[in-house]
């Protein structure tokens, strides 16, 4: 496979189990101390919003690359 295929795959994987996985596993454990699934809900959150900004960046490094070929 080529490099942008395995970024774009890995981004997407962690964009879905980060903002979906947060929730899910928070009420998962629904029992726990209200620490413990806030620790649960937020931490995949943050990867889930990191793995965001970068698709964004890689977008807009991919939109300007297009624009200077041409």
């Amino acid at each position: 496979m080529d490099r942008e295929k395995i970024i774009t795959a890995a981004i997407m994987a962690g964009l879905f189990g980060g903002l979906v996985g947060g929730p899910v596993a928070s009420l998962s454990d629904y029992y726990a101390p209200p620490e413990k699934r806030f620790w649960l809900f937020i931490i995949p959150e943050f990867i889930g919003f990191i793995c965001m900004g970068l698709m964004v960046y890689y977008g807009r490094s991919r939109k300007k690359k297009a624009d200077l070929d041409h």
